[in-house]
Order: structure tokens, then sequence, then C-alpha cells
């Protein structure tokens, strides 16, 4: 199978690259972000379901709609650890049964099931399991066990996901796309590194090598970056994130952070933190920072300095690739060594998939190492 970009992209339960991201566990929701009691609507991987919690505190996903007469039923009544339709009063419980028909003198709720979804929350993000047959083992992560503070966040992103997958291969890009960031601060724009990569077990390990440091980091098949990363006031951290797309258009990064702060340190750092969030609230929405130098109102160069900088300075460099270019055409060179690795894994395991041949049997192990690549 040659590598065709759009295959990356299009996500939807039968396309190539949405049938390889639903055989692994994918982050769907913050865990804040759904109440005990109430139902909301949840569009992923280019579907749209229903999320609920339950009164017992469980988080369930089950299909958009009602198989009665087609109503959504995430404008239905959680009943317990059930939703019921708001049309009808079909109830579901987390597994999709119907299990009453309030307005039928014979029901037959016992034949009425709707698509359902093995669900787990894992340090304030709800993952979810979308595709066929039994889920996978769920990745645990030593690094998040390890004590600090744990930071669950997601942040929807107006650009395709494999743009921003592909852009947590790409280290070279510190130097240009981030010269003014805490990547500069950090140390890991003093000189261009030199990067290589290989596949493992897991999915790619990633060297990026400046003088006699190396920074060790990682790709978790499918979509998910593993490194060490800096910020002004976390310092050095363990980051995650998974880049999961909502349709072939934009996607969400999750992300789970631990801060290796505590005691005294930690309340400072809260602080700081409360103070970042109150700023952020007073100036310009990042998206419309990036909308205005996209239509060359504003140059990149000439933002100021800003808490959500990083995440400003990658939506122009995405953005400006686009999500209709022909990738087939980039002139890959020496610097796109992961970039490479990447698409070909990707290729390989999508002619799996179109073949009917089994996946790599793909094992994550808890205890990944990773480095700051710099001499601090």
């Amino acid at each position: 199978m040659a590598q065709r970009y759009k295959d990356f992209v299009e996500v939807g339960p039968d396309a190539l690259a949405g049938r390889f991201l639903r055989s692994f566990w994918q982050p769907v929701f913050l865990s804040e972000k759904i109440a005990v009691g109430r139902a909301l609507p949840l569009k992923i991987l280019g579907e749209n379901f229903t999320i609920f919690r339950g009164y017992s505190g469980q988080v369930a996903i089950v299909g958009e709609r009602c198989a009665h007469r087609g109503a959504k039923l995430y404008v239905g009544r959680v009943e317990g650890d059930c939703l019921s339709c708001i049309y009808h009063g079909w109830t579901y419980d987390a597994s999709g049964q119907c299990v009453s028909q309030p307005a039928e003198q014979r029901s037959f709720a016992d034949s009425v099931k709707i698509n359902s979804s093995p669900v787990r929350e894992y340090h304030g993000l709800v993952f979810a399991y979308l595709g066929s047959g039994d889920p996978p083992e769920f990745p645990l992560f030593d690094a998040l066990e390890s004590g600090g503070i744990v930071e669950a966040r997601e942040s929807r992103r107006l650009y395709p996901f494999f743009n921003q997958l592909e852009n947590s291969v790409d280290e070279v890009h510190f130097n240009f796309t981030h010269r003014s960031s805490a990547f500069t601060d950090a140390g890991l724009n003093d000189q261009i590194p030199e990067v290589s990569g290989e596949e493992t077990e897991y999915g790619i390990v990633r060297y990026g090598k400046r003088g006699n440091a190396v920074r060790i980091s990682h790709i978790l098949m499918p979509n998910c970056m593993y490194a060490a990363v800096y910020g002004h006031e976390k310092g050095w951290t363990d980051h995650f994130a998974w880049r999961v797309p909502i349709d072939r258009e934009i996607h969400s990064t999750f992300n789970l952070t631990v801060v290796h702060k505590s005691g005294a340190e930690e309340a400072v750092y809260r602080e700081a933190m409360a103070k970042q969030r109150a700023a952020l609230r007073k100036l310009e929405p990042a998206d419309d920072v990036v909308d205005r130098i996209m239509r060359g109102e504003l140059h990149l160069d000439e933002v100021d300095d800003r808490p959500d900088i990083l995440f400003i300075q990658d939506a122009v460099a995405m953005k400006a690739q686009g999500s209709d270019v022909c990738r087939e055409n980039d002139l890959l060179a020496t610097s796109d060594k992961q970039v490479r690795l990447l698409r070909n894994i990707w290729t390989r395991e999508m002619a799996s998939i179109e073949e009917g041949r089994p996946l790599k049997a793909w094992r994550i192990p808890s205890n990944l190492p990773v480095t700051k690549g710099v001499d601090v």
C-alpha cells in the first residue's frame, strides 16, 4: 500500500485510520466536564455519541439516538445509572440495553439494544474503546503514579490530528516555530538537534542529540506523545499528549502532565497557575490570535509573550500546512527521519487492515524512560 495521506485523516468507523485508532483506548472527554446526573453530546472519531454520568458516579458512553424514534439521548434524563429518552421514556443502561418502555403494555425492551463502548476514567480523563470485540489491556504508566501533581487538560485544535501527530515527532521545529518560548529557556534551542528514532514494541523511540546530551521521548501507538517537557512555572514535567480526531478537519489534544512539586513548592505553583488562568481570561482568545495571523493582520513574531504562546505557535504552523495539501509531494529530508518512520508505520498498519491481516501486537510498557536532552 503506497502512502496515501488522505487515508491518515479520514477517521470515520469505516475508514482505515478510523479503524486503526479504534483498535486502542482513546481519551474522549475531561472527567470534570461530566457531572453526576448529566448527559452530554460527544463527537469523536467522526461519530456522534452520548456520554452520561450515573448517580453512582460511573461514566457511560452509548449511541447518540434512542432506538424508538430517533430522539437524541443527550437531552434525556439520567435515572440511577441509566439514561431515559425524554420523548417516550425508553431507558438504557450503561451497556446500551433497553431496560424500560413505560408506555408499552407489552414491553419488548429485552430485544432492544443500542451501541455502547467500554469506558475507563484515569487521572481526570475519560477513555473509551470504540472498536469491535474485546478491548486491549488498558495502558497504565508509572510516571503518573510516581507522586507530584497530575494535571488533565483538553485543548480543541482547529486542524487535522495528523498534522499535530507529525509535529510530535518533529523536534527540529523547536528552533524555528518556537524560537522564542519555554523551549529556548530550557536550552533546547541552543543548537539544531541531530534526530533519529526506531520502531519499538510500543511505537517509536525518538532521539534528539544536542552536543553530548540526548533527549529521549516516545510515540505510543497510535497517537500519543510521551516526553519530558519544560514550562516556566512547571519546570520539567512528564507529559503525555493524545491527538484524537473529532473529524477529518479538527481534533482535541488530551494531556496528562506530571508536575514534580510538593509541599511549599506545590502551594506556590498552584498560586502561580491561578494567576496565569486569570491573566489568560483577560487576553484575546488564542484561536482569534491565530486567525489574525493567518489573515496577515499580525505576524507570529509580533505576539507578546503569553502563557499559551506554544499553542499559538504550533497552531500557526499546523494551519499553514492546511488540511488538503497533497503530502505525497513532500520533500522529506534528513531532519524528517522520524516523520518518515511514523508515516511508514501508519501506512503498514492501514495496509494490514485493508488486506484483512492482523495488526502488529503493540504492547505499551508502564515504565518508559524519558530524558531532558540538555545539560541542566
